[in-house]
């Protein structure tokens, strides 16, 4: 039962981590400037994508996944590392 309470809270952790990154993690400003969006055009076709805001929008959902996951090893690794020192402190 602990180990389920464990696995739900981490993957709620994850979660809570992407909508974070997807809330504040823009790779563009507001409104995007002309030759970003011949870059983002000319991208798009190399990929042989027709539809540039849907390939804009799966490339920032990848980068903010990408920032989801290694935020989320991170804190893991934290973690992990209090953890270890509170059972070291306890045990002398």
């Amino acid at each position: 039962m602990v180990a389920l309470v464990r696995r739900i809270s981490r993957v709620c952790l994850f979660i809570g981590l992407f909508l974070v990154s997807m809330r504040f993690i823009h790779t563009y400003p507001l409104p995007m400037p002309v030759n970003q969006q011949h870059y983002l055009i000319a991208i798009s076709e190399i990929f042989g994508v027709r539809d540039y805001d849907g390939f804009y929008l799966s490339a920032v959902t990848l980068i903010n996944l990408i920032a989801a996951c290694i935020e989320y090893a991170l804190i893991m690794r934290v973690w992990k590392h209090i953890a270890l020192r509170r059972k070291d402190a306890t045990a002398q």
